[in-house]
């Protein structure tokens, strides 16, 4: 009965938390960063990694390689020694040759994800946040919150 009772306060607790969400007084990721000590997902990162939108489908968490599957030579050396750097770090991600943005709502959004993806591939998305071409060392950096270096 406890169980029970514990566990429909919680979904009335997540419940409420969404409609707070939803009505704009509160931005969720300053919420926890403030409480957390973290920084704000938003903006550009230490390693220069840019908060732009996920390509549909795509979850906004983790580590995401984007490399077309046909790309030049040096394209997909730099590919291959960062998966397998990230390999080497235990550094989970996903790796894929398509992205499609069929959502944006701006043309900010717009010209965001078009300066990251016109850059050279690999395109790495951590955590929502994107940058064309970076090093291993910067992936495993953005993606333990560090400084490269």
């Amino acid at each position: 009965m406890k169980v029970c009772a514990g566990a429909l306060l919680l979904l009335a607790g997540v419940g409420v938390w969404k409609t707070y969400i939803a009505s704009g007084r509160v931005d969720p990721q300053a919420w926890i960063a403030e409480r957390t000590g973290g920084a704000v997902a938003g903006g550009d990162s230490a390693q220069g990694f840019t908060s732009i939108p996920m390509p549909d489908g795509v979850p906004s968490r983790g580590v995401i390689v984007f490399a077309p599957e046909h790309c030049t030579s040096d394209a997909a050396r730099r590919t291959e020694a960062l998966v397998r750097h990230l390999s080497s770090q235990r550094i989970a991600y996903v790796r894929t040759d398509q992205a499609s943005y069929n959502s944006l709502s701006s043309q900010d959004e717009a010209n965001r994800v078009m300066a990251v993806m016109n850059g050279p591939v690999p395109i790495v998305y951590v955590n929502g946040k994107a940058k064309a071409n970076p090093t291993p060392a910067e992936v495993v950096a953005e993606v333990r919150g560090k400084k490269a270096g």
